[in-house]
């Protein structure tokens, strides 16, 4: 273990009474010489502070400070994001700085905030260093350094209206979803972007054991040092269990374990009863293979199914004590969410699930009381796929896919599989296949390096869709079932826009060329609108400018009021048919259910809120009241809040604004111009008022500042001012719960 430089493992060896905590005394002298070269050669300082690394963090470290551009590739749980954060804190102390640390889904963002407070508190550097989730609504404090963890969206956002900040370093953690259709179009055209306003910056890419990491360094254009860190380095064994069931014998199941080159017996499993459904199989196999002990993942295909597998470990189980802190847990669910939410039930016996629709708050705690063993079994979707750390002693698997009727691949597979094993926790962790001969892509033993591919090589592969997309004058039905084309269709006629001398010569660009030319010459709208909205055609951009001009005699009606106004519900009602018709598609007869659900987010409404008034409005409806369940009402508002009013009507509204500013500007009503509400930063986070945002930018939940919002009257306050109101206030007087006093608590 020495050798191989796992300190984690040697850790738990003698936590565990395996080794006796003086084990090196009985080393032979070379040993011990060899245990000290090692132990120099893989350790560092930071701040004064010795740092033990293993081989492949010593490599990325030697990298960082050898090369300005870096491809690290490693299996999860080699300790990518560890030694990502000490380089990170290294930049830091160096003096003030701002970077940016990219990550692929909000679920992330909160993960390594978390992260890197901690770690800047044990180095006490609090004072020096601002860690921001919200793109910045003042301007920024030059004598500090700061921390920006964004998705590529809030990126987005940030480079707009912040290109005179100097960035010094990108991190872009799982940077192989570079893949990921439009979202994957968009990450590349951010770093190309970022790259180009700052182009000394440092670029640090993180994915999984990938065969060509050098990819990566590709779409970074600069003159720095480029070098790339591949490792197979494991700190956790992983032992791949299949699950068969023994002919005749409905209640007895085989267990194999299976390596490259052979499968072994290893015993039976004899079931307490007889599977009779799918989701059967999986709870009783789960919890007959664990005996009840912590540390149980079981991975379904969808947030109904984490549900319904939920209540049946629930019926099957025999009820225990449970700790104060899941009491306080299911106290929150039942107010923040509803109180008959099935989670609030099942936690009862230790059991929760996890989906990424989730309120924030609540998730990060499920996760952190399964970390410590108080929540035996999590049952979770394809959330764990996007990055999120929730290391376990076994997952358990049958038919995996990822969304509907999509099969996990061998990538998808040993990337949810490395999650079985906690380094420092477990030698090993156990992946249990049930039924894995009738799976439609089986488990491999042979772990297969994954092959990055960039979404926009993929576009190109398949160019003539694209380029008939555009011929067609991208219709908004096929731009949302192919989201793809419409943010591919952007992203070239930017480049396009940005230099004509320097586009591409390929023969596929050779065809795009001319068609993007007569584009061109039909677009009306400055090119910074469409460099602000990269996601829209600018086709459908143009249609809306025409739009306006049409109905330039009615113009005050078409602004947007604020979601507060007395006649909200009706304006909303209409704005989204405008943009329904113009720049989107949407489903008219869904106008003003999504009006209503935009203005009550928007206006800081909880979302138990949202969920009761939903619900009774459905039980009203004869149509529906059979149907639409509470618990498919639940998951259907976390769904639309994520899926519509955060992302798609977030970015929509955001357009039609541009587009409406610059209309208004032309034709010199600047009367007009302070009345429009600035809506996306209001529909992201779910509130529209000053002090909310600031809040929110400090590193609260959604969920603890609407519980402030009731000690608050001032609704202007800044980041600094709001700080300094939560710093003044005695926070156990205050009657919130205490996971809402330590979501407060990590910020100060």
């Amino acid at each position: 273990m020495d050798n191989l430089t796992n300190k984690l493992a040697i850790k738990m060896a003698i936590h565990k009474e395996y080794l006796n905590s003086n084990y090196e005394e009985n080393y032979p002298i070379t040993f011990k010489l060899q245990k000290i070269r090692s132990d120099f050669e893989n350790s560092i300082f930071i701040k004064d502070k010795l740092i033990f690394l293993n081989r492949f963090q010593k490599q990325v470290y030697e990298a960082h400070k050898k090369n300005e551009i870096i491809s690290i590739s490693a299996p999860t749980s080699a300790g990518k994001s560890f030694v990502l954060c000490n380089v990170l804190l290294e930049e830091l102390i160096e003096g003030n700085k701002n970077i940016i640390y990219l990550v692929p889904t909000r679920a992330l963002i909160s993960q390594v905030e978390l992260d890197l407070r901690s770690l800047i508190k044990a180095n006490q550097l609090e004072e020096n260093i601002n860690i921001s989730t919200v793109p910045p609504q003042e301007e920024i404090e030059i004598n500090k350094s700061n921390v920006f963890i964004f998705t590529q969206e809030r990126l987005h956002w940030f480079l707009i209206e912040n290109k005179s900040i100097s960035l010094h370093l990108l991190i872009i953690d799982e940077a192989h979803k570079i893949e990921d259709k439009n979202r994957g179009i968009l990450l590349q055209q951010k770093l190309e972007e970022t790259v180009r306003y700052n182009p000394k910056i440092k670029v640090y890419f993180s994915s999984p054991y990938t065969s060509n990491p050098e990819i990566l360094l590709e779409n970074v254009l600069s003159d720095g040092k480029k070098n790339i860190v591949n490792t197979q380095f494991l700190a956790v064994n992983q032992n791949l269990i299949y699950a068969t069931q023994i002919p005749r014998k409905l209640k007895e199941w085989q267990l194999t374990i299976c390596t490259t080159d052979k499968t072994l017996p290893i015993g039976k499993l004899i079931l307490e009863h007889i599977p009779s459904t799918e989701l059967h199989k999986i709870v009783l196999l789960s919890e007959r293979f664990s005996d009840q002990d912590s540390g149980n993942l079981i991975y379904c295909n969808g947030a109904a199914d984490a549900e319904k597998i939920s209540l049946l470990l629930f019926d099957l189980l025999e009820q225990s004590s449970i700790s104060s802190e899941i009491t306080e847990l299911i106290t929150l669910v039942k107010e923040a969410i509803h109180p008959n939410y099935a989670l609030a039930t099942v936690l009862q016996k230790g059991i929760a699930f996890h989906y990424g629709n989730m309120p924030l708050l609540i998730r990060q705690e499920i996760e952190r009381l399964f970390s410590n063993g108080n929540i035996k079994y999590l049952v979770c979707t394809s959330t764990l796929l996007e990055g999120v750390n929730l290391p376990a002693k076994s997952i358990f698997m049958k038919k995996p896919t990822r969304g509907k009727n999509n099969p996990l691949n061998e990538n998808d597979f040993w990337n949810l599989a490395g999650r079985a094993g906690r380094w420092g926790k477990e030698f090993s962790g156990n992946i249990i296949c049930i039924e894995p001969d009738s799976w439609k892509i089986e488990p491999n033993p042979n772990k297969s390096k994954q092959i990055i591919k960039r979404a926009l090589n993929i576009v190109e592969e398949n160019g003539e869709e694209l380029l008939n997309f555009i011929s067609d004058k991208a219709p908004r039905k096929d731009a949302n079932s192919r989201q793809d084309l419409e943010v591919a269709f952007g992203y070239y006629y930017i480049k396009y826009i940005l230099n004509k001398e320097t586009f591409p010569q390929t023969s596929f660009h050779e065809k795009l060329l001319p068609k993007l030319q007569y584009i061109s010459s039909t677009i009306e709208l400055p090119s910074y609108i469409i460099k602000r909205n990269p996601g829209i055609s600018p086709i459908a951009q143009q249609s809306l400018l025409d739009y306006f001009k049409s109905n330039i005699d009615r113009i005050e009606e078409v602004i947007p009021v604020y979601p507060n106004d007395v006649n909200a519900l009706e304006e909303y009602t209409r704005l989204i048919g405008r943009i329904g018709k113009t720049i989107s598609e949407y489903p008219k007869q869904l106008n003003q259910s999504r009006a209503l659900l935009v203005i009550n987010w928007m206006t800081g409404k909880p979302l138990s809120y949202l969920i009761k008034k939903s619900y009774e409005s459905y039980q009203k409806n004869p149509k529906y009241n059979k149907t639409k369940t509470l618990p498919v009402v639940i998951r259907e508002v976390m769904d639309n809040i994520e899926k519509f009013v955060r992302f798609k009507f977030a970015k929509d509204s955001s357009c039609y604004i541009d587009i409406l500013r610059y209309f208004l500007e032309i034709n010199k009503r600047y009367d007009l111009l302070e009345n429009i509400p600035q809506l996306n930063l209001w529909l992201e986070f779910g509130v529209s008022q000053k002090t909310h945002l600031s809040l929110l930018s400090l590193g609260l939940s959604r969920n603890t500042v609407i519980v402030l919002t009731d000690y608050i009257v001032n609704t202007q306050m800044s980041k600094n001012e709001s700080l300094d109101w939560i710093k003044r206030q005695d926070l156990d007087q205050l009657d919130i719960s205490s996971i809402i006093i330590e979501d407060i608590k990590k910020i100060l």
